[in-house]
């Protein structure tokens, strides 16, 4: 009896769970992270190698695999030699008591990653250069919708 009645509890937190209806405290005390969408950032990985090791998240941070085996190319290593510089300035500032090691190394994956936006053509569209005419019309635009609300 007690067996029938637990199931049909457990029965009713999956329907919540999958029609994406559950609280936080459902969440807490049956566990969350199982059931749902649970989002990663694309550079987790390399953050994490780069706080064990810092000269470990530079060398991420350049190496390019392929998809197919060999998944290390001639182009990977070429890249990673063209940027041996930065792989032993990590290694250098690591031996000097680890933090400076690792304020290098993740600037190094930020410069990285904002260096990359801006690449396709939405983002070249967006960022586009405005000039002050530009600007001047767009905030006149903006006050006279405003006088126009109130």
């Amino acid at each position: 009896m007690a067996n029938n009645k637990e199931g049909t509890k457990l029965d009713n937190l999956e329907k919540r769970i999958d029609n994406m209806e559950w609280t936080l405290y459902d969440r807490f005390i049956y566990g969350g992270l199982g059931h749902g969408y649970f989002c990663f950032p694309t550079n987790l990985v390399r953050v994490i190698m780069t706080v064990i090791f810092p000269p470990l998240g530079t060398i991420l941070s350049y190496l390019k695999l392929s998809k197919i085996f060999p998944y290390i190319t001639w182009e990977t290593i070429y890249t990673l030699f063209m940027n041996l510089d930065d792989i032993l300035y990590a290694f250098v500032l690591t031996a000097f008591f680890y933090v400076p090691g690792l304020i290098y190394s993740l600037s190094k994956i930020k410069c990285q990653q904002t260096s990359e936006q801006g690449k396709t053509e939405k983002d070249k569209e967006r960022l586009k250069d405005v000039s002050i005419t530009e600007i001047r019309d767009h905030f006149k635009n903006i006050r006279a919708k405003s006088q126009i609300l109130d």
